[in-house]
């Protein structure tokens, strides 16, 4: 069965995020006075989040699941709910987005277990302006987690650099992504939720801007490839006619993709959310007895009423489900 919203936008991507814990405080995520965690047993178990997930996946042929949190690698036991999901013969691609300051112990084992793509996102190559975004992380850590990442043989390495307001890198990172053998993708700052407006000042630089600066230095660059309308495409590809670099940028601010958005979210409590930036929720924690007929028809309701971007900011806390 397709899932399909009243716009007919099909779903076939689910978000699921896993926890809401993590191991650094980023400014664009965890207010300064810090967030209360959702109590631990309220947080759905690995082998709950593994049941739901294949639900999706058998009722409705979800065919790519993305792992987020929170930090997903702080979760234990996260090698079982990827290998869990990766004997579902209808999913075509598990994805893991991490901070990579867990990676390097960890890759291994998440290869072995099937996971074969990660997003690591990196927002400074500056150690102390690292340490400041991050609150207190550590650069050196989240470098040895992508070499080893590299070195186990996960292909592609993307790397996710928010851009803040303020943010003067961006030549230095494409010139060390190119380099290293990673695709860069610059993520346009998402206008703050309620809970850390006030810890960041304005907005960071948009697609124009960084596309501008880039070409002051690094010469012409060429669109390599945009969104073509088939709902999993988010990233402009850049290119530059005297070199071969490359850069992703996602304008997810300056050109909002909800016309051809493809996702949905489940929180960490096992709540549906239809978007980011949406307010409405499902509880799937009630529907855990249910038939698959009745948890079909529930979700099918739900997902019926998602439309575009419905508020200015992120509609709740991002660290519990998952940017």
């Amino acid at each position: 069965m397709e899932l399909r919203d009243k716009s007919g936008r099909k779903i076939n991507y689910l978000r699921l995020s896993i926890t809401d814990r993590c191991n650094m405080r980023c400014v664009y995520c965890i207010p300064e006075e810090g967030i209360d965690f959702i109590p631990r047993d309220s947080i759905f178990s690995l082998e709950e989040l593994a049941e739901v997930s294949a639900r999706f996946i058998r009722i409705f042929d979800i065919d790519k699941i993305r792992l987020t949190g929170g930090e997903p690698l702080v979760r234990r036991n996260i090698d079982y709910l990827i290998r869990t999901l990766a004997g579902e013969p209808k999913l075509r691609e598990i994805t893991l987005t991490t901070n990579g300051a867990l990676l390097a112990p960890r890759a291994q084992a998440l290869y072995d277990a099937g996971l074969r793509r990660v997003n690591v996102s990196l927002d400074s190559l500056n150690p102390e302006k690292f340490r400041d975004i991050t609150g207190g992380g550590n650069l050196n850590s989240v470098l040895k987690g992508l070499k080893k990442a590299a070195d186990v043989g996960f292909i592609p390495i993307k790397i996710n650099t928010v851009l803040l307001p303020g943010f003067n890198e961006a030549r230095e990172m494409v010139e060390w992504a190119n380099r290293e053998g990673y695709i860069l993708r610059f993520i346009e700052f998402m206008p703050p939720s309620t809970i850390t407006r006030g810890r960041i000042e304005g907005r960071g630089p948009k697609e124009s801007d960084i596309v501008d600066e880039l070409e002051s230095v690094l010469g012409k660059s060429v669109l390599l490839e945009s969104n073509n309308g088939d709902g999993g495409k988010i990233a402009h590809r850049f290119g530059f006619e005297n070199n071969k670099m490359v850069f992703e940028i996602i304008p997810g601010t300056s050109e909002p993709f909800c016309g051809t958005c493809n996702r949905i979210r489940i929180d960490c409590q096992g709540v549906l959310r239809s978007c980011l930036y949406s307010r409405d929720t499902l509880s799937l924690r009630n529907l855990a007895e249910s038939s698959d007929n009745e948890f079909a028809e529930a979700v099918l309701l739900f997902i019926r009423k998602k439309t575009g971007r419905t508020l200015d900011h992120i509609g709740t806390n991002m660290s519990a489900i998952g940017g």
